[in-house]
């Protein structure tokens, strides 16, 4: 990757995680490796989000690369990157498990306020009938992501309700959207926290 540092977006990074990521990347090998950053999940209504070591290298095109340090970087999905941008990451002085502290307000978008609050006031009524949970991700260019939690992660008729139900009501109510994407990482089961950040 050729971009300068200093001409990427950032995010706030603690002493503790650098050091904790350092330590990490010399162990593993890969002292200049990416942080990788993705969503995990939902707990209750929170987004969660996973770590990973990854080859640094070129990006993808659905990703977006995020400064951290002079010396660490972090890559995450561009549907995340106002969640990743000027967020703020940290290391538990105890496990060292990292955390971010997103300074992404879906409140200030009234369009993705309204969207929630259908998922809240209609949809998520039925979907916790069986323990599951839908959040709003991300609204861009006309497609609103969400991200299932609960008992919808890991369902296997997670995308014939997202597709019957979720899907045509977002888009009968709201003539800005034109589609509704499942970013769920329905593979990794009903419960993928062990690694993930509560922030």
């Amino acid at each position: 990757m050729d971009t300068p540092a200093e001409d990427l977006p950032s995010l706030r990074l603690s002493k503790r995680a650098a050091a904790r990521i350092r330590t990490f990347r010399e162990r593993q090998g890969h002292p200049e490796g990416w942080i990788s950053i993705a969503p995990a999940g939902l707990e209750g209504e929170r987004l969660t989000y996973s770590f990973a070591l990854v080859e640094s290298g070129e990006l993808k095109d659905d990703e977006v690369l995020v400064r951290g340090d002079q010396d660490i970087s972090f890559v995450a999905p561009k549907v995340i990157s106002r969640h990743v941008i000027g967020a703020s990451v940290d290391a538990d002085p105890h496990s060292g498990a990292l955390s971010l502290e997103t300074s992404y307000n879906p409140d200030a978008d009234p369009l993705a306020q309204a969207v929630q609050q259908l998922l809240d006031q209609e949809i998520n009524p039925a979907v916790a009938a069986h323990g599951g949970y839908i959040g709003l991700l991300d609204i861009a260019d006309g497609v609103a992501y969400v991200q299932m939690g609960g008992g919808c992660q890991g369902c296997g008729l997670a995308e014939v309700t997202l597709s019957q139900g979720v899907r045509t009501t977002i888009l009968e109510r709201f003539a800005e959207l034109h589609d509704v994407v499942d970013t769920t990482d329905h593979a990794q089961g009903a419960n993928p926290y062990y690694q993930a950040s509560k922030k």
